[in-house]
């Protein structure tokens, strides 16, 4: 075999694995969904005037070139490359607009855990992520003490009218995984978990 098609071999195959890498990360990406705060990029394949960075408002709004307000918080990067280039075709503006929407800057998230841990305060979620296990959150704040009652932690939470919604979560059966996967409880942003004193 010669070298020069060992070399068009091996050229082949790099190219392959870049592609299976650029393809598992995709849709990692893809699925991240926006939240109030991100710092995001819009853009149109081949019209670079309308290229923006906008912040996603309070009220989960951006402000697109040509288009105007458009809700983008709560949807995927996919779901709204897809909303606003329908939003272009229907406005007539493009005729098949190939959108792309990036995060610049995600938006900081934390929830609040107080009462029984080691380090009350605020817990800082990961970039990307859009919730956090509520047994990530505790051990980020150093842990159950000695007397924390870990199996009534309570958990308040806003709900979309603003009403307070409460939750009370066995953190003791989830930390010792004596509890199904799908019952363990997901923090939002703005959570606020108590972890109360036991009662000898």
């Amino acid at each position: 075999m010669s070298h020069r098609w060992i070399s068009h071999l091996l050229f082949i195959a790099l190219a392959s694995l870049a592609a299976i890498a650029a393809g598992a990360e995709a849709p990692l990406n893809a699925q991240y969904h926006l939240y109030p705060r991100d710092l995001i990029r819009v853009a149109v394949h081949d019209e670079p005037d309308v290229a923006t960075d906008q912040r996603v408002d309070s009220n989960g709004q951006v402000s697109i070139p040509l288009l105007g307000t458009v809700k983008v918080a709560g949807l995927s990067l996919g779901e709204a490359q897809t909303l606003i280039a329908s939003r272009y075709v229907e406005a007539e503006i493009f005729i098949h607009p190939e959108v792309s929407v990036s995060v610049m800057e995600y938006s900081p998230k934390e929830v609040m855990v107080l009462g029984q841990v080691g380090k009350q305060g605020k817990q800082s979620f990961p970039p990307e992520a859009a919730n956090m296990s509520i047994v990530e959150a505790i051990t980020a704040a150093g842990g159950l003490t000695r007397i924390a009652k870990g199996d009534g932690v309570r958990v308040t939470r806003k709900d979309g009218s603003g009403a307070d919604q409460s939750f009370t979560v066995n953190v003791e059966r989830l930390i010792q995984g004596r509890s199904a996967q799908t019952e363990v409880f997901m923090l939002q942003p703005g959570d606020v978990v108590f972890v109360p004193e036991r009662v000898f």
